[in-house]
């Protein structure tokens, strides 16, 4: 029976990096989903995005009563959650400069958020039998959109893709 106590993988990176980030909800709003037009003007969206297996990990872990004999799964894979920062302001030029200062947040607490490191490493789960733990991470990109939508309003956007590697032992 699935009882919702303990989030895993990929949840339980979106949650460590929603409670990191919301400590600076003082100058914006962080939710666990992707951003909506009806978010607040400064705003920060997280969601798991992708799952990737390691195509070199790909083991046989012994056959066990009920599997399919020759069945593998990978022991390494990759996790991506999306980031989008947002900023939306009726000065282009202001607008621009506190999203410059948002996206800059955002990829400072990811590569030098101390707790933030911490919690990542022990990231352990166990589902079904079987375990999850965090191995390493990190920043592939950062993209960038900027746009006026509308009666001279103009929105910034960032979405950075951070990585997650993962061992199932």
């Amino acid at each position: 029976m699935i009882t919702g106590d303990e989030v895993a993988f990929p949840n339980n990176i979106v949650e460590l990096l929603h409670d990191r980030l919301a400590l600076e909800d003082d100058y914006f709003s962080v939710v666990r989903r992707p951003l909506r037009p009806d978010d607040p003007d400064q705003s920060i969206g997280l969601y798991a995005s992708m799952w990737n297996p390691d195509p070199e990990s790909f083991e046989i872990h012994g056959i066990q009563a009920g599997s399919v004999p020759g069945s593998n799964e990978p022991s390494l894979g990759r996790y991506v959650v999306s980031i989008q920062a947002m900023v939306r302001d009726f000065d282009e030029e202001r607008g621009l400069a506190k999203h410059s200062i948002l996206s800059t947040i955002v990829r400072g607490i990811l590569y030098r958020d101390g707790p933030l490191a911490i919690a990542l490493s022990q990231l352990n789960v166990e589902v079904s039998g079987v375990r999850e733990r965090s191995l390493r991470w990190g920043v592939t990109a950062q993209r960038f959109l900027n746009n006026e939508i509308g009666n001279n309003e103009w929105m910034f956007l960032s979405t950075v893709e951070f990585w997650l590697d993962t061992e199932i032992y």
